[in-house]
């Protein structure tokens, strides 16, 4: 089967990749010019190509002969100018919709985030659960691209299906899981308020298995969204505990107050956005990051077990070792390469 994979130079989309190919798919990759390709071109049969959700005529072209979209293409992160957000996660997975239904495409899977059910939660939380929507672009576009899915399910009958995956960790994750490891690794851990709440991670290729899944189920998932999680009750502290435990250094002791750290990240966030540097870097903490790693998030995933067969292989540990063993090759290439560099 011919399967494209937008933002496939990405962490879940490299990883996704990797599995359909494990199980003998014709992948097609797309990346944008600027990414990187190398790891993408060394893989046997994936064919590479250039594109842009923001762009109609490479996104007609990349679909071409496809039977399936995989999108997982996002601009993501709580920080950032409202326009580039929308222009991406709304304007182009309709771009991408539209084009994948004019080529003829069966079905298209499309990568939202458990962002859209907001980050103040009570108890577990289902699909079924409402829509609330935090103060940043991420969450607020990711809700709007899941209002435009139904609206073309609904009017146009766009063959889509919806993931919400949790908080992805696992291998080539510098962006969040290899910056926790080095900050265990140097000691300078720290916990958020007690360390017992619960935390929605959910290892890298348990999501790829999920996006798989979605793509293979009947037509009675048109239309519908899956939580994609794990269903361990991992606390912050088991997280923390376990990176730390891997590489063999001392467990996290210092603990940190959760409210005062909440109420200093957004009022770094006001003060950045009243200095109008919403183009800037983000400001050292932010309210997201800090209910993502201290907030208490509990999610059924009881609706993607019976509905699409997903069941979750990697547990707290295995998922840690492998993404430690990971870090610690990445540390010892670069390693490598600098003492080379010099002459050593």
């Amino acid at each position: 089967m011919k399967i494209l994979v937008t933002g496939a130079a990405g962490f879940l989309g490299g990883h996704l990749v990797d599995m359909l190919i494990e199980r003998g798919d014709d992948v097609r990759a797309m990346v944008r010019p600027v990414e990187d390709t190398a790891r993408l071109r060394s893989l046997p049969g994936v064919e590479v190509v250039y594109g842009d959700v923001t762009n109609m005529d490479s996104l007609k072209r990349a679909v071409i002969g496809v039977q399936r979209v995989y999108h997982t293409a996002a601009r993501t992160g709580p920080w950032g100018p409202e326009d580039s957000y929308w222009q991406t996660n709304v304007q182009g997975l309709a771009n991408l919709i539209h084009a994948a239904m004019d080529a003829g495409v069966e079905r298209i899977v499309h990568t939202s985030s458990i962002t859209v059910y907001g980050h103040h939660l009570h108890g577990i939380v289902t699909e079924d659960d409402p829509y609330h929507a935090e103060d940043n672009p991420y969450s607020r576009t990711k809700i709007a691209g899941e209002k435009l899915i139904a609206n073309l399910v609904k009017n146009d009958g766009a063959p889509v299906v919806i993931i919400r995956p949790g908080w992805i960790y696992g291998p080539r994750d510098n962006a969040s899981f290899g910056r926790f490891v080095a900050l265990v690794e140097s000691g300078k851990g720290f916990l958020i308020g007690s360390g017992k709440n619960i935390v929605p991670i959910v290892y890298v290729r348990d999501v790829a298995q999920g996006i798989i899944k979605a793509g293979d189920a009947d037509n009675t998932a048109i239309g519908q969204a899956y939580t994609i999680a794990n269903d361990q009750r991992v606390t912050q502290a088991d997280y923390m505990n376990a990176i730390a435990d891997d590489l063999g250094v001392a467990r996290l002791s210092l603990h940190l107050p959760y409210t005062p750290l909440y109420l200093g990240a957004r009022a770094a966030e006001l003060a950045w956005a009243a200095a109008g540097r919403r183009n800037a870097a983000p400001p050292p903490v932010t309210t997201y990051g800090i209910t993502l790693l201290g907030g208490d998030q509990l999610f059924s995933i009881g609706k993607a077990r019976s509905k699409l067969g997903y069941k979750p292989e990697y547990n707290l540990a295995r998922g840690v070792a492998e993404g430690v063993a990971w870090y610690r090759a990445q540390k010892q290439g670069a390693a490598q390469s600098e003492a080379s560099a010099v002459g050593v």
